[in-house]
């Protein structure tokens, strides 16, 4: 489904770690295509507060890699587009950091004087 997916810090709290188990496909459902590339981290936020943190990474055939971190709270559970929400805010995140390194490459690139 995913590169790679790790459960950290969870540690006596079964439950919130069956929440992040849970959420793994909801979030494959919004990655889709770039599923088998991406590496997925969940882990207790340091709230205490019952939160999950999702941190994505991805690296790009071109070299170009990045990665981007967000939280989903337990009211999030009470509905099922905030959990997609949560997981999607997450994943635009990180493309548009890849989109950014990306585009500072093509500009470099353009800054090169052309040979002749």
């Amino acid at each position: 489904m995913f590169k790679k997916v790790e459960y950290a810090g969870f540690e006596g709290l079964t439950e919130l770690k069956a929440r992040a188990v849970e959420l793994t496909p909801v979030l494959a459902d919004e990655v889709r295509t770039w599923r088998d590339d991406v590496e997925v981290v969940w882990s207790p936020a340091p709230d205490g507060g019952g939160s999950l943190n999702l941190s994505l990474s991805l690296t790009l055939p071109s070299g170009a890699s990045g990665s981007a971190m967000g939280t989903v709270r337990p009211k999030d559970f009470a509905e099922d587009w905030l959990l997609r929400s949560r997981c999607r805010q997450v994943w635009s995140d990180l493309l548009g950091v890849l989109s950014g390194r990306l585009m500072g490459r093509i500009r470099e690139f353009l800054a090169e004087p052309a040979g002749v």
